[in-house]
């Protein structure tokens, strides 16, 4: 009874983690603490981050469930690398779309770059996943981190301490190999900093 207990705990905190940190969510988190610091007003933060919970978040979940609908994908949870390769296309469309209305409306430039960053890591694990199906999770929770710890404040990098969790999970839940969740989590660092390095945010 206790082996089975701790394994429903273990269910429950493995699914539950993944939803925390899912490559929809986290990206509107790391927004929310970018805005509220270089936003002068409030209907800067209200447009900001409307513009991005809903080209970043609401349109690409959206075509996954279309997607799901028409039967192009077999579930929304996109388990196979082959069916990841149309919603990321649908998604990075979506983010550059949304770049270019924050662009239009006059958001703050590092607004806009974190926009960038994002398409960026984007397009490289896009790339990787039709051969590889490396961690979503573990890459997109890094490369928000790596944005809070560049943009917002240094300190935040103790946040790195949440991807042992995170790769467990997609581990536990046997979503991932280890080696995924890891080359996710390094190749984010990667991929941001060269960015940020290539191409800083002007203020």
């Amino acid at each position: 009874m206790k082996q089975k207990t701790f394994s429903a705990f273990r269910d429950n905190v493995a699914l539950g983690t993944s939803i925390l940190f899912s490559p929809f969510i986290v990206p509107i988190v790391t927004a929310i603490f970018v805005i509220h610091k270089h936003a002068d007003t409030s209907t800067e933060v209200f447009h900001w981050l409307t513009v991005i919970a809903i080209f970043v978040t609401a349109l690409p979940i959206l075509a996954i469930v279309v997607l799901y609908r028409f039967s192009k994908v077999s579930n929304i949870h996109l388990h196979t690398k082959e069916e990841r390769l149309i919603p990321l296309c649908f998604t990075l469309i979506s983010m550059i779309a949304g770049t270019i209305v924050l662009y239009r409306i006059g958001a703050n430039q590092s607004i806009i770059w974190v926009c960038q960053a994002f398409i960026v890591n984007s397009v490289v694990f896009s790339i990787i996943t039709p051969m590889w199906k490396i961690s979503f999770h573990t890459s997109v929770a890094t490369g928000c981190i790596m944005v809070l710890a560049l943009l917002v404040n240094m300190n935040l990098v103790w946040l790195f301490l949440l991807m042992p969790l995170i790769a467990w999970a997609r581990v536990y839940r046997e979503r991932h190999t280890p080696l995924q969740t890891v080359a996710g989590t390094l190749l984010a660092i990667v991929n941001t900093l060269l960015f940020f390095i290539l191409l800083p945010p002007t203020v």
